[in-house]
């Protein structure tokens, strides 16, 4: 019985090239940036959310929590913050 591709360690996939991986994706999603604004990750993120099983809800600590990776990882430039909003 012939084994498939993708158990064999033939065939498409990086086969424990972890470097070579990683470096495709940050190619990858360097160029995407490029060639995308701010506002199409929006939303997509905002579809994301609203595909989510468990969906984020205002208020929520799961939802403030993502907030603050995302301002971490966006390096905050959104200009709110989930914990200041309805003072």
């Amino acid at each position: 019985m012939a084994t498939p591709d993708n158990q064999s360690g033939q065939g498409q996939g990086w086969h424990g090239d972890s470097a070579g991986h990683a470096k495709a994706g940050k190619m990858g999603g360097e160029a995407t940036a490029k060639s995308h604004d701010r506002g199409f990750y929006e939303e997509i993120g905002h579809e994301g959310g609203e595909a989510s099983p468990t969906q984020f809800k205002p208020g929520d600590s799961r939802t403030m929590e993502a907030a603050r990776k995302g301002g971490r990882a966006s390096g905050g430039s959104s200009g709110s913050s989930p914990d200041s909003q309805g003072s």
